[in-house]
Order: structure tokens, then C-alpha cells, then sequence
């Protein structure tokens, strides 16, 4: 089962009838109830919407009137909703993405579906995921780093081109940052994997 946490690219104000998030690239405001501002606050990217929906529950003392099965059901259905709105991110399993980047012959590919929107390469683009209705806001290093997965790499592969393109930046730091980054295109599903 998935676990969430709030989105870097948002700030969250809670109210006493509910919150505000502020999605910072699109500048744009989602509403939520109290009790969506109640299970955000549990997503810490440690707990899986099961264990939310039974901690959820457990507080509001909701259990004798509703299956904790209809609890959970209604959890993953407003993480799905908050993650395709940018309020959510998916947390990527670190033990599974570990083997996943680290395996010699896995390979990074971007998703044929996702629509790339480039106004000005200075500046970044924007992706768009039709599989999950999902857009990236991306900089000009995460675009660089998405057109070298227009054909199957390595990580090694893409973090050897990133650092020929970006000299000034010590390669322990580029290694960390094109991990991070393909790790979290890949738990979103706008990068792909190819194993030989």
C-alpha cells in the first residue's frame, strides 16, 4: 500500500474548520475539510493510508458506526484525489527504490505518454502525466536530466551527462540530486524502467 506526505512544493495553513495548501509553482489555493486537514497531518511518508484510516478511527471513535475497510477505502480516495492535485506526493519504498537504482543493468526511460509543455528551456517545463492527470513543474537541471531518458540509461549514465553539463556542481551532490530526481519521477510514474 502507497505512503504519502505533503508535497515539497506546497505550505499548508490549518484553520479551525479546515486548511488552506498553497501549491507554490501553479500559485494556485485547494480547500480542504477538517478532516482532510486531519489525515494530511498523518501523512509523514512513514505511514501507509491503512494505518492513517486506523489511527483516524481510533481518534474520532468512528469504528462501531463504519467498517474500518469504508475508513481506509475513504482514505486512499483522498490521497489519490491530493496526490493528482500536487497536495500529496507519493513516498517511493527507499528499500525498493535502493534496488531499483542501484541494480547494474536497470535502465531509465521516460513514459512515451507524458506530454512535455517547454516554454523557454531557461526557465524549465512542465510534464503531464494523461495515465494519472498529474503535471511536474520541472527546473532547467530536471529537464536536462528528463531529455537524457529519451532513450533507455543508466543512472550512471545520466549522472555522468548531467555532470559534463554541469561542471560547476560536485559530483557527489550531482549523483544525490539525479537519484532523488529519477526516484521521484519514477514513484509517479513519468519515468519507466528497462531491465536486460
Amino acid at each position: 500500500m502507497p505512503t504519502y506526505k505533503l508535497s515539497k512544493n506546497v505550505a499548508l495553513e490549518t484553520f479551525d474548520d479546515g486548511g488552506l495548501v498553497l501549491i507554490l509553482p501553479e500559485r494556485r489555493l485547494v480547500e480542504l475539510n477538517p478532516s482532510a486537514v486531519a489525515i494530511v497531518n498523518l501523512l509523514d511518508g512513514t505511514r501507509t493510508a491503512e494505518q492513517v484510516a486506523e489511527e483516524v478511527a481510533k481518534e474520532h471513535d468512528i469504528g462501531h458506526n463504519i467498517s474500518v475497510t469504508e475508513i481506509i477505502q475513504d482514505v486512499l480516495e483522498l490521497c489519490k484525489e491530493l496526490n493528482q492535485s500536487g497536495v500529496l506526493e507519493i513516498q517511493p519504498d527507499l528499500q525498493e527504490s535502493a534496488i531499483m537504482t542501484t541494480a547494474v543493468a536497470t535502465q531509465f526511460l521516460r513514459n512515451p505518454d507524458v506530454v512535455l509543455r517547454e516554454e523557454d528551456p531557461d526557465e524549465g517545463a512542465l510534464l503531464f502525466n494523461p495515465d494519472t492527470n498529474q503535471v511536474k513543474v520541472i527546473n532547467t537541471t530536471g529537464l536536462f536530466i528528463w531529455q537524457q531518458c529519451g532513450e533507455a540509461r543508466t543512472l550512471e549514465e545520466i549522472v555522468a551527462e548531467v555532470q559534463k553539463g554541469f561542471d560547476e556542481v560536485p559530483s557527489e551532490q550531482v549523483a544525490q540530486d539525479v537519484q532523488e530526481f529519477v526516484d521521484g519521477m519514477l514513484a509517479t510514474g513519468f519515468i519507466g524502467t528497462v531491465v536486460e
